[in-house]
């Protein structure tokens, strides 16, 4: 009688304990958070309120954790305490020290945890994953110190920077993505990919604690058919600029042109030696590059940077069509827009922020064609006056139809070699029902022609 006590009693006890793991996660977000305090630069004495009231959390956290712990204690021993002084057995809890009331408390707890069966979390990543993500990309200095450490590190083991690297970029919705899986999949290059995140910093340390299986494939979120797995190449490395310029370039109204000093620069390439492989290059695909890109090609003139375009129309109906389904996955799923606002992945949905490039304040209606047109025109008019030194344009059309040979143009124009698979053309066409606006269509067709003129030509 008194093990299936003990065991009922465990039971209730942990099942207690699982209702309330919002607790744990609690102190381990005040922790952290207490810790990335003490790692923000500036003067201790400045810091000292902020730093009271993180403790002060700290310490209500851990008094609600002892709080839980004694409570499931007591509910522990209340059934056999119970039985006890109904049988007249002052030495009943004394069971628990017994090898059989030990087994019987671990059955009780563990069946805690299996029965109910756990409610099923309707999101992409468990509550688990999202703790994760929180305590890496919700706490910059704290991720930029075991990014620090990670350099370190590496320097003693002899790293030297190297300024040659590869980055992909346009506007998002051009075949980025799909350019940057080919030339990774080359084995040429070196990439962040899905298993680096949530820390993503310190790619190093996090691969010594977490080893994802590879292999497995499913479609992204994105719904157009590309298949991703934890060793899928993507764009990854923007929460590096994001700790090391506190956001600055991450306005309340959109994104703004971000200066990247010497200083910065060389960091970058620091961080690119944490992700490079020895024998080849690191290659990056990142949608905000024009921000930064006049000012990352004044200190390097080494980097190749490929920049896709489509045709404006098509593109424009794909961002509209990509971000009415972010704006409605975002609602059922709150997480989807913390974590693209942590990637700075503003291009469409709850969180968008256009590009600002020194035009004031944007205005219009996301949910229109037209809008979508305006931020085209808006992107690659400036990019059509950017440094065109080791910059290589390459149309949406010339990609879908000749993956191949645009694979080794890529290759030739960052002055590498790779064997490069023959692959199927994959032309598709976006069937456009939304009216816009004549002069518009007009005037982003002007800037496609000269795009067109300055991009790849496989003749």
């Amino acid at each position: 009688m008194i093990w299936m006590l003990i065991l009922v009693s465990s039971y209730l006890a942990f099942l207690l304990l699982r209702s309330r793991l919002s607790v744990l996660s609690r102190l381990a977000l005040d922790s952290v958070q207490l810790l990335d305090g003490l790692l923000e630069p500036g003067e201790d004495d400045e810091k000292l309120e902020e730093l009271e009231d993180r403790t002060s959390k700290v310490l209500v956290s851990l008094l609600l954790l002892l709080a839980l712990a004694v409570a499931v204690v007591v509910v522990s021993a209340t059934l056999p305490w119970v039985w006890g002084r109904i049988a007249g057995d002052p030495g009943a809890l004394d069971a628990f020290s017994r090898w059989q009331g030990i087994v019987a408390l671990s059955i009780g707890g563990t069946l805690s945890f299996v029965f109910p069966k756990w409610k099923a979390h309707t999101g992409a990543y468990s509550p688990l994953d999202q703790l994760l993500h929180r305590i890496a990309l919700d706490h910059p200095n704290f991720h930029r110190w075991l990014h620090d450490r990670e350099v370190r590190r590496w320097r003693k083991r002899g790293g030297e920077r190297e300024p040659r690297f590869v980055l992909v970029t346009g506007l998002a919705r051009a075949g980025t993505t799909s350019l940057l899986q080919r030339l990774e999949e080359t084995g040429a290059f070196s990439s962040l990919n899905y298993a680096n995140m949530p820390f993503v910093l310190a790619p190093g340390t996090w691969r010594r604690l977490h080893k994802p299986k590879t292999g497995a494939r499913a479609e992204r979120s994105h719904g157009d058919g590309i298949l991703v797995g934890a060793d899928s190449a993507e764009a990854l490395e923007e929460p590096f600029f994001l700790a090391h310029v506190e956001g600055a370039f991450v306005q309340g109204d959109g994104l703004i042109p971000h200066f990247v000093d010497a200083a910065l620069h060389g960091r970058y390439l620091d961080y690119q030696g944490l992700v490079r492989r020895p024998g080849t290059t690191y290659l990056a695909k990142n949608n905000n590059a024009l921000l930064r890109y006049p000012s990352l090609r004044e200190h390097n003139r080494d980097f190749t940077a490929v920049l896709m375009f489509r045709e404006p129309l098509a593109h424009a109906a794909s961002l509209l069509a990509m971000h009415r389904r972010y704006t409605d996955m975002q609602e059922g799923d709150p997480f989807v827009l913390t974590y693209m606002d942590w990637l700075a992945h503003h291009e469409f949905g709850s969180g968008h922020k256009p590009f600002l490039f020194g035009s004031g304040r944007v205005e219009g209606d996301p949910d229109t064609l037209d809008y979508w047109l305006d931020r085209w025109l808006d992107y690659h008019r400036l990019a059509l006056t950017l440094d065109a030194h080791r910059l290589l344009f390459v149309s949406h059309a010339t990609w879908s139809a000749s993956p191949s040979e645009v694979l080794r143009a890529v290759l030739v124009e960052s002055e590498m070699t790779a064997d490069v698979p023959e692959l199927e053309p994959h032309i598709r066409h976006r069937a456009v029902e939304q009216q816009a606006d004549p002069d518009r269509i007009e005037a982003a067709q002007a800037v496609y022609e000269k795009l067109m003129e300055r991009a790849l030509h496989l003749d």
